[in-house]
């Protein structure tokens, strides 16, 4: 009789979160109707006593009162609108391939009802997506996060593309050896920055060019107080020319949101005139970087140092 009880329950359960919502609530008919086809015999008493159960136990139970009572659930874990940021950052991120793509929004609908599901899945088209066809992502992500936790060196191989867009493995496959400091996400992309014992300096790697990853017994001191999100702020591309340099940008006033979105509300900034303001940055002096300048067609102009504003000269011509 127990087991019957605890199946009943369930299954309730299992009805309000996956056919009610806001707007699909469920009269206690439709509950009995439902669990009579689930070959369970629950009257419309049984049926209060038991929404009742779940209510007391802090399940978000909400009734419509009426002369026919409507029921829905409430909160979930995710929010409706939570639900849809999270499938619509799935859907466009480069980062993960189709198939799992696919996989995790289905994941993500079952923390919703039918109804909202169906539109969630709406949401995620993914015919005119760029998605990447490097299925071993989330494992190498994982590995990669498992040496971070223990500062332990890892070893891998990095791909490039030939003018045919194949891949190939870089410099005939060499075993990179790399101290990793952290992961981080710019621009759709993952990247695996660190100690890179090639380069003998800190450098950063696309993870979705990562091949062969490989966590080593070997262990390394990591760095005190290194900012990985400065370091990447630093470089707009993340196509690195190797160095960086301070510039100053002069600013049309109303790109100061342009300014904080890329290089964060720490940047120094000062008054230039009543239109314009001066912000000081670190950057990457790479053609990604004057392509970015480039872009708000002469709101925002490079005032040092001399190397980068000749440099932005020469590609304005280009791209003129």
């Amino acid at each position: 009789m127990q087991g019957q009880t605890n199946i009943r329950i369930i299954e309730l359960l299992r009805f309000l979160y996956m056919e009610t919502d806001e707007d699909h609530p469920a009269t206690v008919s439709d509950i009995a109707a439902y669990l009579k086809g689930k070959d369970i015999q629950a009257v419309r008493q049984t049926v209060y006593t038991d929404l009742k159960a779940l209510s007391d136990a802090g399940f978000d139970i909400v009734v419509n009162k009426s002369t026919q009572n409507q029921y829905f659930m409430g909160n979930r874990i995710f929010e409706y609108p939570e639900l849809k940021m999270l499938v619509d950052a799935i859907a466009s991120s480069k980062v993960i391939s189709c198939r799992k793509t696919v996989a995790l929004i289905q994941k993500l609908c079952r923390l919703a009802s039918t109804y909202q599901a169906e539109q969630l899945h709406g949401l995620a088209a993914l015919d005119s997506r760029i998605k990447p066809d490097n299925e071993q992502v989330y494992y190498i992500i994982d590995s990669i996060y498992s040496a971070l936790l223990e500062n332990r060196q890892i070893q891998f191989q990095y791909y490039e593309y030939t003018k045919e867009k194949q891949k190939v493995l870089k410099h005939d496959g060499y075993q990179y050896l790399l101290d990793p400091y952290a992961l981080e996400w710019k621009n759709d992309h993952y990247y695996l920055i660190g100690f890179s014992h090639k380069h003998q300096g800190v450098a950063h790697f696309r993870v979705d060019r990562i091949a062969g990853v490989k966590a080593l017994e070997t262990r390394f001191i990591p760095p005190e107080g290194f900012d990985a999100a400065a370091y990447t702020n630093k470089i707009i591309d993340m196509f690195a020319t190797g160095r960086t340099v301070h510039v100053e940008l002069l600013c049309d006033n109303d790109l100061m949101r342009v300014i904080i979105d890329q290089y964060g509300e720490d940047i120094p900034t000062r008054r230039y005139d009543k239109e314009h303001f001066v912000a000081e940055i670190e950057a990457d002096p790479s053609g990604n970087f004057f392509g970015w300048v480039f872009q708000f067609m002469g709101k925002i102009k490079i005032l040092s140092p001399q190397e980068c504003v000749e440099e932005m000269r020469r590609t304005a011509c280009v791209f003129l």
